[in-house]
C-alpha cells in the first residue's frame, strides 16, 4: 500500500521511526514505532493500530528502556 503525502503529493514508504512525545509533563521518546514517511518532505503518517498502541503506552506506560537528560534552552536568549 502507498500513500500520498497530504503535505506534498509524494509517496511514503513505511519506515520504523523514533516518536516524540509529551504525556503529561514528561517528555517521552518511543523508539521502533512503525509509520509511513514522505519521500520528499519527511512528513509521518501511523495506521490506525499503531496510534492505539501509542495510546495505551501513554495510559499505562511501560518500563523506560533507558533515560536521557535533554538540555532545554530558550531561543533568542544568549548562553
Amino acid at each position: 500500500m502507498v500513500i500520498k503525502c497530504f503535505q506534498c503529493g509524494n509517496p511514503t514508504v513505511k519506515k520504523f521511526v523514533v516518536t516524540e512525545n509529551w504525556w503529561g509533563d514528561t517528555f517521552t521518546l518511543v523508539e521502533n514505532v512503525p509509520a509511513w514517511v514522505c519521500e520528499n518532505c519527511g512528513e509521518q503518517y501511523f495506521d490506525a493500530e499503531v496510534v492505539k498502541e501509542l495510546d495505551k503506552m501513554k495510559e499505562k506506560p511501560p518500563r523506560a528502556k533507558r533515560v536521557m537528560q535533554v538540555p532545554v534552552y530558550v531561543y533568542g536568549q544568549p548562553a
